[in-house]
């Protein structure tokens, strides 16, 4: 199933069809209603999340997450510079200012060692679902400090801890996508989650216009319309049914993928034994001369994320980034659409030895 943009093409079938088609018949709301709180349950028993809340995006859930935090206008908060501009965006519209950190050089995660003590919120990308081996006890000893740590976990749907608990669910909140290229899809949408009761009263208050009554146009504190739709939880339910499945190739896939260019290129230390990695990277020298070949060769592929210091927006809090910035120049994201078979990873991979030889 090579397709021109099979790195990030989702994969449905008509299971999701025709829930989709069965709750346009049944007469129900279309809005966020039942469908969306049995999608939020079901994500809630996979993670082992108290409490799940579904979102328009991620995007949007990391701005929700900014306003339960509470950013001041001037108040720095970190964020990690290896990761997508929305991590950082939803905290900067709240008036914050980002202390961008370099990431560690093995799972290339923000560097805790480098957090400065004087931001009070701290932005955690789990990249690719990754996370190093003392995650649970970096995140407990900022919490313990008095952090607020905000998960970005975008990427890390069926990837856990070492510990055993999953991406996203460590911190007080994380954020999860379910964009077309992601573990599973509601085409747009994402969801926050917590394991704190008043978190998740604020996070219902502020995706309600602000409402804390169950009668009357009371608006007791900011809130936006963040809600989700029940058409997108119909579809989004049958991914979840999907999921388990979908986690195993992920990351056979990334084996398979190893097994064939080991010797030609290097990769990001993944341990699939815990990780699901939404995109596999390889790292390679003349990057963007095989992304171009790979292209004309009709495999669709991208670059990682350059440090957010260098893009034109964000490089107004430039800082030194070296790691990231290596990692940039190198990385490519292969295919991974959740149907490639082994002839397929195989071609692709043969198209990149031929490139490398």
């Amino acid at each position: 199933m090579i397709t021109s943009n099979s790195h990030m093409n989702p994969v449905y079938g008509q299971e999701e069809i025709n829930n989709v088609n069965k709750y346009m018949n049944s007469g129900s709301w279309i809005m966020e209603h039942t469908q969306t709180r049995t999608m939020e349950n079901m994500l809630s028993d996979y993670t082992g999340a108290k409490y799940t809340h579904m979102v328009p995006s991620a995007t949007m859930g990391l701005l929700l997450a900014s306003m339960v935090a509470d950013i001041q206008h001037g108040e720095h908060f970190a964020v990690s510079a290896y990761t997508q501009a929305a991590t950082a965006n939803g905290a900067i519209l709240m008036g914050g200012v980002p202390v961008i950190v370099d990431v560690d050089p093995v799972h290339h995660t923000i560097d805790f060692d480098k957090i400065p003590d004087n931001c009070r919120v701290i932005f955690v990308s789990a990249i690719n679902g990754r996370y190093p081996d003392d995650i649970a006890e970096r995140i407990a000893n900022l919490r313990s400090q008095g952090k607020i740590v905000i998960e970005d976990s975008a990427q890390a749907l069926g990837s856990f801890a070492r510990t055993g608990e999953h991406c996203g669910t460590m911190g007080d909140m994380g954020i999860f996508s379910f964009g077309a290229p992601k573990i599973i899809t509601t085409g747009q949408g994402g969801a926050v989650f917590t394991n704190d009761e008043t978190i998740s009263n604020r996070i219902n208050a502020i995706k309600n216009f602000g409402r804390t009554v169950s009668v009357g146009e009371i608006y007791n504190t900011m809130g936006m319309n963040f809600k989700f739709t029940d058409i997108q939880a119909s579809f989004g339910i049958e991914q979840v049914k999907r999921l388990p499945e979908v986690v195993s190739h992920r990351k056979w896939m990334f084996d398979e993928y190893k097994s064939h260019l080991q010797d030609v290129c290097d990769f990001v230390h993944t341990d699939t034994s815990i990780t699901t990695p939404t995109y596999p990277e390889i790292l390679v020298d003349n990057r963007d001369e095989l992304v171009l070949y790979l292209r004309e060769n009709k495999i669709g592929c991208r670059a990682v994320y350059d440090s957010l210091c260098n893009q034109p927006y964000h490089s107004q809090w430039k800082t030194p980034t070296p790691v990231t910035e290596l990692l940039s120049s190198r990385g490519v994201h292969l295919p991974a659409q959740a149907d490639l078979n082994a002839d397929d990873i195989k071609y692709i991979s043969d198209i990149i030895k031929d490139y490398v030889a």
